[in-house]
């Protein structure tokens, strides 16, 4: 896994998959790159990791994938960190029209925003942009939109301890508004630890993922097609759960050898729901797993090596 190894061993593996069409989907070009991009700017190689999410927005463009929005900030971020602070506002700019367009926009350009200081200018655009889509007619897109807006804008003036006005009222409700949600196959349970109540979710790594399709293709229909599917749907139901007024989330990965050795025991299907809770009680008992959230700047839950807040929580919006 790359999370485990040489940061720069996975770098020049990632770029090489890229280079050598050795990826398995061809499209995931953009997202190695940029995963590549922050291996790289962990290491405090600056421009070489500008140079490779420059080369990632390339990709985007030619797959035409929305994905680049979130590349171009980063960009911008990387401009901001390298004292090109002229060129980095000329970027988030170029953005900034995204934002009453496209639901991601209000996540990662805020968010690029606050690294590079600027999170009053953030504040004043996502008000501007929740004007605009406000005013138009109702639609599922617009609430889609407004939503992303609202809550956003709500932390970010949270953060600059502005007072609550009435878009930050209505921010709050929503979110309070959130009760359930399915999960996307999530294999969740609870237990107790000596802490007290926790909630034990089970997730698949990325290899294991690929195994446990490989083993049971029918798994695509509960965990998602892809393992993007599966942690943007886990990331989203964990997010909807803390809303809802729980807390205490650990993360447990699974193995597809040990939820087969768990059917041979024990009998069932491995497609039967309470099978694999079962098999998510045992992974319980093994130890207390790892705590959900992580830190924004702490390494991604799903070990992807990336932080938490460029990898996964941009997927929980």
């Amino acid at each position: 896994m790359i999370a485990g190894g040489d940061p720069r061993t996975a770098v020049t593996e990632l770029v090489a998959a890229v280079e050598t069409d050795g990826l398995a989907d061809p499209a995931d070009a953009g997202y190695a790159l940029m995963l590549a991009a922050e291996l790289t700017e962990k290491q405090g190689d600056l421009p070489p990791a500008l140079g490779l999410v420059e080369r990632a927005i390339e990709s985007y463009r030619l797959v035409e994938a929305a994905a680049d929005g979130f590349a171009r900030a980063r960009r911008g971020e990387l401009l901001s960190r390298l004292g090109r602070q002229d060129e980095a506002m000329a970027v988030f700019s170029a953005l900034r029209p995204r934002l009453a367009r496209e639901p991601d926009a209000a996540s990662y350009l805020a968010e690029a925003l606050e690294e590079c200081g600027e999170s009053e200018v953030a504040e004043q655009w996502l008000t501007a942009a929740l004007n605009t889509v406000l005013d138009r007619p109702e639609t599922v897109d617009r609430a889609v939109l407004a939503n992303g807006l609202l809550q956003n804008r709500r932390r970010i003036r949270r953060e600059l301890e502005m007072p609550v006005d009435e878009f930050d009222e209505f921010a709050d409700r929503i979110r309070a508004s959130s009760k359930t949600t399915k999960g996307g196959g999530a294999g969740r349970t609870a237990t107790n630890d000596a802490a007290g109540s926790s909630q034990g979710v089970m997730y698949w790594p990325h290899a294991e993922y690929d195994k446990v399709l490989l083993r049971w293709p029918a798994f695509a229909d509960v965990y998602g097609h892809t393992w993007d599917d599966h942690r943007a749907d886990l990331e989203k139901a964990l997010s909807v759960w803390t809303e809802s007024g729980q807390s205490g989330f650990r993360l447990h990965p699974g193995e597809a050898d040990g939820l087969a050795e768990h059917v041979t025991r024990h009998g069932g299907d491995p497609m039967d729901a309470d099978v694999r809770a079962g098999y998510a009680r045992q992974l319980e008992s093994h130890g207390p797993g790892a705590v959900w959230p992580p830190g924004r700047n702490d390494a991604c839950w799903c070990g992807s090596g990336a932080k938490y807040k460029k990898c996964c929580l941009p997927r929980s919006r």
